[in-house]
């Protein structure tokens, strides 16, 4: 028994130390990203700059099932972990290796074929600017197939939670391509194709820096190929189930935009998707959680044990909407001026959007450790099927709406209502696939729904009897912090749920305590 729970500490720690890790990640990528956008908009033009995005866009489109295929592999390696088993973990990644080469022989033949067809038949670009979209798409191309051979590398490290290289990864990439950008004021041939060079000796530097770690830490990746007909075909059928989930978001979201610029117009497409990138800020902070969670929900999957996985599955949906409260509440009744300091002039309707799109990254904090339980047990068929054919009733309901007259605004709440739908079915089908207690999760969200609602009260009325400004801004934030940290652990936290933060933040304290003395 103290084994076993020495071992959940030690996992809790884990996963405590991973997410620290890729806050920091996000931090700094944030900060050199926006950086490095603002250079290469400065240096290409915004021609060049638009070009780079199309040839970016069509290449991406034709590499759907790439993604999907991520997500499999990983799920494959992290269960193969879980079980402990050396020889089955060899034979997973030999078989990831081998899949991931005839999916990069797949999408090359797309995109040389149907990409390059649509780049010179259909892409709007200057003529005199062909040749070098030709020259960017062909680097392009090279560039991911480098990132689609290194998927089961980049699965390895993340099933091994090894955050501390998958976040200086990351840190080492965005840093090579500012530098490279910067590089571009000293050039004077066709900055267009160079900073398309840039980028694929980029890929090349990762692509060799990731290989080299893993063929030096994981004894698995230095295994000889293998041949597994049923676990290819598992492998394959866990990846085409992905796809059908990227390609029903594809259909809900795009879907969606499609249809406010035809009832609306292209002004509001531009306020709802403002709206849309300053939730996705907030999102961030939300994913690079439940990141670290992930892989310990589909070991304990593996190990068939239940109670720690549905424990893992509830602290990963009540923890990231309790981050995602502290950042909610001041951004929902700031969104003005918040808005403004970042754009400047707010467009018309960005403001409600906003204030509308912060439920979004809460709902996704409930259902994607759902959807992480549901594709560790490696049947999704029906699971995908139901929930997504829920959410792609969204365009449907929304084009019947828009045709009785009803206002932009509306279409974030078609989302939240279908996707709360899909989250409950969701929740009732995992009763069955990894024998969820559905009341359990029932209580935790009428939990979530208590705090949240009792969270926005007293910033409310901060709000409403202070005049807006920096001074409001403040005080509003400061207490709203401290209100949702009085609430969240008054009210949203079981004993257990104390005790395991108790134990991360004492033994940070120990080991601070200890370094110093």
């Amino acid at each position: 028994m103290d084994t076993a729970t020495d071992t959940v500490r030690s996992n809790n720690r884990r996963i405590a130390r991973n997410t620290l890790l890729l806050y920091i990640r996000m931090f700094i990528t944030i900060l050199i990203g926006f950086y490095t956008s603002r250079v290469v908009l400065n240096v290409l033009g915004v021609v060049d700059y638009g070009i780079y995005n199309v040839v970016g866009g069509i290449v991406s489109s034709l590499a759907v099932l790439n993604g999907s295929m991520a997500g499999a592999t990983q799920r494959w390696i992290t269960f193969a972990l879980g079980k402990e088993d050396e020889n089955y973990l060899k034979k997973v990644f030999s078989v990831a290796m081998t899949s991931q080469a005839i999916i990069a022989g797949v999408v090359l033949v797309l995109v040389e074929s149907i990409g390059l067809w649509y780049l010179q038949e259909y892409a709007v670009i200057p003529e005199e600017r062909m040749t070098a979209a030709f020259w960017t798409f062909q680097i392009s191309v090279f560039t991911m197939v480098l990132g689609i051979l290194n998927v089961p590398f980049n699965g390895t490290v993340t099933a091994h939670e090894k955050m501390g290289f998958y976040a200086l990864t990351s840190i080492v990439d965005v840093s090579l391509k500012l530098l490279m950008c910067l590089a571009l004021y000293l050039i004077e041939s066709d900055k267009l194709i160079i900073y398309a060079g840039f980028h694929a000796i980029t890929a090349v530097i990762v692509f060799i820096w990731v290989q080299i770690y893993c063929r030096k830490n994981f004894m698995e990746v230095r295994g000889k190929p293998a041949w597994d007909r049923i676990l290819y075909k598992k492998m394959l059928g866990l990846a085409f189930w992905n796809t059908s989930d990227n390609l029903a978001y594809m259909g809900y979201t795009q879907g969606t935009t499609l249809l406010i610029n035809l009832f609306f117009g292209p002004v509001m497409n531009a306020a709802a998707g403002l709206a849309t990138q300053a939730a996705g800020i907030l999102d961030r902070f939300r994913i690079n959680f439940q990141v670290a969670m992930n892989p310990q929900i589909t070991k304990y999957y593996a190990q068939e044990d239940y109670k720690e996985m549905h424990k893992l599955i509830f602290r990963s949906a009540k923890f990231s909407c309790f981050i995602l409260l502290f950042l909610a509440v001041p951004f929902f009744y700031e969104a003005h001026i918040l808005l403004r300091l970042w754009l400047g002039s707010v467009p018309e309707h960005t403001v409600l959007f906003m204030r509308l799109d912060l439920c979004i990254p809460i709902l996704m904090s409930l259902m994607e450790p759902l959807k992480t339980a549901a594709l560790a047990t490696g049947k999704v068929k029906n699971y995908q099927l139901t929930v997504n054919g829920i959410l792609m009733m969204i365009p449907l309901v929304l084009y019947v709406l828009y045709k009785s007259g009803a206002i932009a605004e509306i279409s974030v709440v078609v989302f939240f209502a279908f996707m709360s739908a899909a989250i409950i079915t969701s929740a009732s089908m995992l009763r069955v696939m990894v024998f969820l207690n559905f009341r359990d999760f029932a209580k935790m969200i009428f939990t979530l729904v208590k705090v949240s609602v009792l969270c926005f009260i007293l910033p409310g009325i901060v709000y409403f009897t202070m005049n807006e400004g920096w001074l409001r801004l403040t005080c509003l934030t400061l207490i709203s912090c401290i209100c949702t940290a009085i609430i969240i652990y008054c009210l949203g936290l079981t004993s257990g749920e104390k005790l395991f933060i108790k134990e991360i933040v004492s033994d940070k304290l120990e080991r601070i305590f200890r370094h110093h003395r």
